[in-house]
């Protein structure tokens, strides 16, 4: 009788342990750019102004210096992963182009994690966040 108990516990943690997910961790990379501070940029602004509201691009690349991407990523556990990207163009200093062809506002809001709390993200450096 006891054997039997035995062996009928082993198996219920057995089969309880197969129905868990494993856990994955949330992977966070990049500039999160709110739609309220998109709807900030203005052609003609200064690097400096767009500084303030974006804070540093994450990509600044030294062969194209009038160029600044802002890339965020984001892999939430075992959920799908969001991207956007912003790409503004400058020139002598003004702001001149603004590519929002892959800007995705929805992947930079607030999510809630399974316990239901709202975490909010961290912004990329800068002010104005």
């Amino acid at each position: 009788m006891q054997k039997n108990l035995i062996i009928i516990s082993i198996l219920a943690i057995g089969f309880s342990l197969s129905a868990c997910e494993p856990h994955r961790i949330e992977i966070q990379q990049g500039n999160k750019v709110k739609q309220e501070n998109f709807d900030k940029l203005k052609l003609g602004m200064s690097r400096k102004q767009v500084l303030f509201i974006l804070g540093s691009p994450l990509l600044k690349d030294t062969f194209h210096q009038d160029r600044w991407d802002y890339v965020f990523y984001l892999k939430p556990g075992n959920k799908a992963v969001k991207q956007s990207r912003l790409t503004l163009y400058f020139e002598a200093d003004e702001l001149a182009k603004i590519d929002d062809s892959a800007y995705t506002p929805e992947a930079h809001e607030s999510h809630k994690t399974d316990s239901g709390r709202v975490i909010n993200a961290p912004t990329g450096g800068g002010h104005g966040h």
